[in-house]
Order: structure tokens, then C-alpha cells, then sequence
């Protein structure tokens, strides 16, 4: 896996002794400032993350946007891990095959007796499911498929709103649960239930709220809540400096993020939290307004506190945060090289639905693929039949590995990709007939080329990176 961050590739294999550090051309930023979608996460439409390190890997389980039709559906259920933070990866989706349910805004994942323990909502309830192994299958507690007719049984909530889990363990290992509307309840052993009474948190702000977040530092309590939504979306906290069953307080300075028009970050919503282990460093994750409606996408920011024990608001940046594991730099050779393509889609401006102040127009030029930035993508134009995209290096390199991030890959995708030293004369790269749901998909193959030619067989026309070495 390669990834960019501040002009220089990483790539985890320590197989690659190369250390190469790239000369970001001014170009790489332009694109992502101008259409204001910054260098998220990963190369994905997905919202409502939560991220778990378990062994010094970062899992990420999120809602998968871009499905097309709003709340009423969502993508395949999978999981996205990294390493280093930098660099994401899935394969596949975390439940059987026969799953049908809509799968929203999960939870990280809990690791309890060896066994791995996921809260997303299903079909708009919190549901718990567990399985053997982080990227699953997962099935409900007592073992049933999630699919209909399987008489599948969602989480016993009944305060609030049963959506947007986030589950808090303790230094002593009892469990808790918040949700949606501000609920709140201590978990048994077993996951299987509340142990005790459900009640709601009380804050200092009221209205809706969604996509609630409870941690621990240094022996304070925080309790994140959302308020408002779409660009209007922010963050505020409590505090409480005895147990997560409260007293809550509010800090004086109690909103943690909204919209910040310098920067162009627009609605910061639904996330997590995330302390790398052996880092002082923490680090604010969230859903960003990205292009209306359910088509968001997923930034990090640094998360500071102040001596007292209170949140400095965040700085919200389009920048990312880079790996926060340490990798070995290797060299892109496609970035900021040339592209041509069989079509591209018209520019689309993005809804305003609540701010005017919201500018922002996406185009799907061929070189967005070629630009190190996972908040751009090459599409081909709607009702193209034969897309292909073809990159040219410039002059003949030795190539070993390609990566190719599709657009909407839990969609999967079947591709054949083809060099030449020419543009004329083509040989097989690599060849995949049948659609496999994965991100990235690598072809390995030392060759010497030029050009490469990418011709999409099955699966949503478009890249966001294609990247060679």
C-alpha cells in the first residue's frame, strides 16, 4: 500500500529500500482547493466513521455512501484497515452473502474474549453482531444470518433514538453505550443488554443529536454530541470528572467544530476519536458535507487539549494528518504525469442546502487520478459503454506494481489493463474478468512501458487514484 502525504510517498513493505521523496507539484494542490475536497481519508463516498486499533492495526467501519438513492439504501457493510493510517485497504464485505439489511453508522470494534463485537445500525436499529475474526462474517449474537426471515433481533433501546451506537470501555472493563438523542446505558458482560437502567445525558445544548462519541483521557470523561446538520453540522462536549455515568459539565468553550469557510470544511459531523497506542497525539475523525447528501466523505484533523483537561477546538484542515506509524517512502511514477480517457462527466456543482456560502463544484477530468488526493476522481460520462483510461508515464519506466482505487468499489469491479512502449502496440497486464469488491485492486507484473490502459468490464466507471511503481 502507497499513499501520499506533504510530497512524499509511504509504503509499508519493507521490502522497498527506495526513499523518494516527490516534489508535489503545484497543480496536485490546485485541483483539491479549488473544488475544496482537501485529501480525505480514504478514496471512498463513507460517512459516521469509527476507527479501533487492535494490534497496531487501524480498522475502520463506516456508512458507505454514494449509493444513489438517499437514506433509503447504503453500500456493502466492509471494513477499511491501515497500518499507518495513511494507507486503507478492504476486501470484501464483513457478512455472509445472504445479508440484506441497510447498514448505517456502526461502531468501532470491541475485542472481548476473543471474539470481535460490532454495533451498527441495521435497518434503522442498533443491532450487535459479532464474529471471529475483524473483517467477520459477522452474525447476530446468537448466531442467526442478518437477513430477512431469519428472525435477527435489534439492540433493547428504549430511550432516545436507537441509531449511531459508539460503546466505551473502561479501565475496569465495564462497558457503555451511547446513541442517538443523547441515550445512554452500562452494557453486560456478554454484550447482550443493559445492565441497569437507560437514561439520557443531559447537556448544555439542546435539539436533535446524533452521532455520539464517549472517551477517557487522563481520568476525564467526554461525552461528544452533534447539533444541527448538512453544512450547518458541529460538535460540542461535556465533561465529568468522576465517572461516565456523570456529573456532566460543560466547558465555558463547549463547541469542539463547526464549519470553517477559511479552510472550506463544511458541516464536521458524525466521527470518533482515535489515540494511536504509544502517542500523546490525538486525533479528530468525521463525516464531511462533501458533495450533499449522502455522498460525504471522511477527514482527520489533530485533536488538542488544553492543561485543564478541556478540548482546544479543533482546526479544521482539508490536509489530513498524515501516517502516524512510521513507513518507508517509495515513489508514485503516475503522479502528476498525463491521462486521456474515453469520456469524462460534466462538472457538478454542489447543493446548497442550508449555507449560500457553500461554493463548490466537483469536475471529473481524466488527471484527477493522477493528482494524490483521495477526495478527486475521474468519472466517465453516464451511458459510456466501453470506458477505458489511458495514462501516459511521459518516457518508458521499469514498472513492477499497479494500484488501481475504483469509484464506489464495495460495488466491485472487473478490469483488464494492458502497457505499451508505443501507445500502439498492447500486451496483457493484467486481466480480471469477474468483479471482485476489494480497494485497491494490484496487479503485479515486472515489465518496461510507457503507456497503460485500463479498460473497465464491469463496475461504476471511474478512479480516484491510479498509481504505478
Amino acid at each position: 500500500m502507497v499513499h501520499k502525504f506533504s510530497g512524499t510517498y509511504y509504503c509499508l513493505s519493507l521490502a522497498s529500500l527506495c526513499a523518494v521523496t516527490v516534489t508535489a507539484l503545484s497543480s496536485v494542490f490546485a485541483v483539491a482547493q479549488a473544488s475544496n475536497f482537501g485529501h480525505p481519508l480514504v478514496p471512498d463516498l463513507i460517512a459516521d466513521p469509527s476507527i479501533t486499533e487492535i494490534d497496531g492495526t487501524f480498522y475502520l467501519n463506516a456508512t458507505t455512501d454514494g449509493a444513489g438513492a438517499g437514506l433509503a439504501t447504503s453500500g456493502l457493510p466492509v471494513t477499511w484497515k491501515s497500518r499507518d493510517f495513511l494507507n486503507w485497504s478492504f476486501s470484501g464485505s464483513i457478512f455472509p452473502s445472504n445479508f440484506d439489511a441497510k447498514y448505517w453508522a456502526p461502531s468501532g470494534l470491541i475485542y472481548r474474549n476473543g471474539r470481535y463485537y460490532l454495533f451498527p445500525t441495521l435497518n434503522g436499529k442498533i443491532t450487535a453482531v459479532v464474529a471471529n475474526f475483524p473483517g467477520g462474517p459477522f452474525r447476530a449474537l446468537d448466531g442467526r444470518d442478518i437477513t430477512s426471515g431469519s428472525g435477527w433481533q435489534p439492540f433493547p433501546i428504549q430511550v432516545g433514538k436507537a441509531i449511531d451506537a459508539d460503546i466505551f470501555v473502561d479501565d475496569d472493563g465495564a462497558s457503555y453505550m451511547v446513541w442517538a438523542q443523547r441515550g445512554f446505558g452500562k452494557l453486560k458482560l456478554d454484550f447482550s443488554g443493559f445492565d441497569g437502567e437507560q437514561t439520557l445525558i443531559r447537556t448544555k445544548r439542546d435539539g436533535y443529536s446524533e452521532g455520539p462519541i464517549l472517551f477517557k483521557r487522563k481520568g476525564i470523561y467526554y461525552y461528544l454530541y452533534t447539533l444541527d446538520g448538512n453544512e450547518k453540522y458541529k460538535y460540542a462536549y461535556m465533561m465529568s470528572r468522576t465517572s461516565p455515568l456523570g456529573p456532566w459539565q460543560a466547558p465555558e468553550q463547549d463547541i469542539l467544530a463547526r464549519t470553517d469557510y477559511q479552510t472550506g470544511v463544511f458541516g464536521p459531523g458524525h466521527g470518533c476519536v482515535v489515540n494511536p497506542k504509544r502517542s500523546a497525539q490525538w486525533y479528530f475523525v468525521y463525516l464531511e458535507y462533501g458533495r450533499g447528501g449522502t455522498n460525504r466523505q471522511v477527514w482527520a484533523n489533530q485533536m488538542n487539549f488544553n492543561a485543564d483537561g478541556t478540548i482546544q477546538p479543533i482546526q479544521l484542515t482539508t490536509e489530513g494528518v498524515g501516517a502516524v506509524r512510521p513507513a518507508v517512502p517509495i515513489v508514485n511514477l503516475a503522479l502528476g504525469k498525463s491521462a486521456t480517457a474515453s469520456t469524462a462527466r460534466p462538472d457538478y456543482r454542489v447543493p446548497q442546502r442550508v449555507d449560500p456560502q457553500l461554493n463548490r463544484i466537483e469536475d471529473y477530468a481524466p488527471a484527477n487520478a493522477l493528482d494524490g488526493s483521495n477526495g478527486t476522481r475521474w468519472l466517465a460520462s453516464e451511458g459510456d459503454t466501453a470506458p477505458w483510461y489511458q495514462l501516459d508515464l511521459g518516457e518508458a519506466h521499469k514498472i513492477k506494481r499497479t494500484e488501481l482505487y475504483f469509484d464506489k468499489p464495495t460495488a466491485g469491479h472487473a478490469y483488464r489493463l494492458e502497457f505499451s512502449l508505443d501507445g500502439k502496440t498492447w500486451q496483457s497486464y493484467g486481466v480480471h474478468e469477474n468483479s471482485i469488491v476489494q480497494s485497491p485492486h494490484t496487479d503485479v507484473n515486472s515489465v518496461r512501458a510507457r503507456y497503460l490502459k485500463l479498460t473497465i468490464l464491469q463496475g461504476p466507471p471511474g478512479l480516484w487514484e491510479f498509481r504505478v511503481f
